[in-house]
């Protein structure tokens, strides 16, 4: 009996491994497809109040949006809503709670795309600190004075209370203590602290050095991509400081018109460029930096009098042909490019689209997408529905766009 037993136990035990195993793979499955079908669902969608517009997204999940109960593996069709903001619940299967969904209706309303290579000049609010060092001092001594007090990514705001308007003039009072410590205000990331530092003279040039690496401006060459009434948004992604990867803090910036010298072509493992420089003279000023956000630059610029498109939202992208607005010949041109993939998500707002370069006379200039071409506007079906932001770094030829309605809901808000 008890060899029965045993033998009994033994396939009750095996049988619980067995049923706990499968509750664990099914677990696994349900939490997989429920990412997938959250990853299958935007985040916002929106519609013009003027049109009719039929949506679809494939994956077994009902919303509720106004109270009204709708199937979204089915079309659901919205005729000329009214003006506002509307938030759509989803479930799976009618009982897994998903996402929820902003439904913005819109005016129908008109840009112009732009697509000019511009030269862009920020200056950052505050010096930015790259990095701390040591310096040999006129005793000889090895001196760090900034070593854990200042850090990489700090903004150096105000000296002895003083603002800092550029770092010379830092450099300069730094120079007028004689040795003296000084009282930096400093903001590190959201928190502002103020910090005590002793200045040491160096051997080198006999000048009093806390031992940072500050920045207080960068400058580059990038695209514009619209113009609405005497507003701007170019690059389609924000300005980072080269060393530390960091998205700058700026107090304001110029566009300028920028001399551009040749085009290095792109290669894989090497990203091309448009080679050129900026010039900071009265008549080079094409408008004004306010804004430098993860998803592009905004300010203030003469308004033009140019062909206006109306905006394409994420459901009127299709794959397929489309093109991009540059004028990096030298000459404002359309060049055809092809729409490869549409992410349904706002998981990566700048890569919204893969896309891939097929104008022949685009691909003998630069071999696809370059430098400088960030923010260049894309177009298809006579609507303006994005813009483009990184090239692959292996492949040239294709690379990632923002859509529209992101750039100008950052605008705007």
């Amino acid at each position: 009996m008890s060899f029965f037993r045993r033998k009994n136990m033994k396939k009750y035990t095996y049988r619980k491994f067995l049923i706990l195993l499968f509750m664990i793979n099914l677990i696994a499955i349900t939490a997989v497809y429920i990412k997938y079908c959250n990853a299958r669902l935007p985040d916002t969608i929106h519609i013009n109040k003027s049109e009719t517009v039929s949506l679809c997204y494939d994956v077994p999940v009902s919303a509720t949006i106004d109270h009204q109960t709708i199937r979204l593996n089915q079309p659901i069709v919205f005729k000329q809503c009214h003006m506002g903001q509307y938030e759509m619940k989803t479930n799976l299967f009618g009982a897994i709670p998903l996402k929820k969904i902003k439904v913005k209706v819109v005016d129908d309303q008109k840009i112009t795309p732009s697509g000019e290579v511009i030269g862009v000049y920020v200056e950052t609010d505050g010096l930015f600190v790259l990095d701390t060092d040591q310096f040999t001092g006129e005793n000889s001594m090895e001196y760090a004075p900034s070593k854990n007090k200042l850090y990489r990514g700090d903004y150096i705001k105000k000296i002895d209370g003083k603002d800092i308007v550029s770092k010379k003039q830092f450099i300069e009072k730094i120079n007028q203590g004689q040795g003296e410590s000084v009282i930096l205000t400093v903001q590190r990331k959201a928190k502002m602290m103020q910090i005590k530092i002793k200045p040491e003279r160096s051997k080198t040039d006999h000048m009093y050095k806390i031992g940072t690496w500050i920045r207080d401006n960068t400058q580059g060459i990038g695209t514009m991509t619209y113009v609405k009434g005497t507003s701007f948004g170019g690059l389609g992604h924000g300005i980072y400081d080269m060393d530390t990867g960091t998205l700058l803090k700026i107090k304001g910036g110029l566009l300028l018109d920028p001399q551009i010298y040749s085009i290095k072509k792109g290669k894989s493992g090497t990203p091309g460029e448009i080679v050129g420089s900026i010039e900071y003279k009265e008549e080079n000023i094409l408008g004004s930096i306010k804004k430098n956000t993860e998803k592009g630059i905004y300010g203030t610029i003469p308004k033009k009098q140019q062909k206006a498109y109306k905006i394409g939202y994420r459901q009127d992208i299709k794959p397929g042909k489309a093109y991009i607005l540059s004028n990096v010949s030298g000459t404002m041109k359309q060049y055809e490019i092809q729409i490869n993939k549409i992410v349904p998500s706002d998981k990566d707002v700048l890569k919204s689209m893969e896309i891939e370069v097929t104008d022949k006379e685009l691909l003998k200039l630069t071999n696809g997408i370059i430098q400088g071409m960030s923010g260049s506007p894309i177009l298809q079906n006579g609507k303006l529905i994005g813009a483009v932001t990184h090239v692959f770094v292996n492949d040239p030829m294709k690379g990632y766009a923002i859509l529209m309605e992101t750039m100008l809901y950052e605008m705007e808000n």
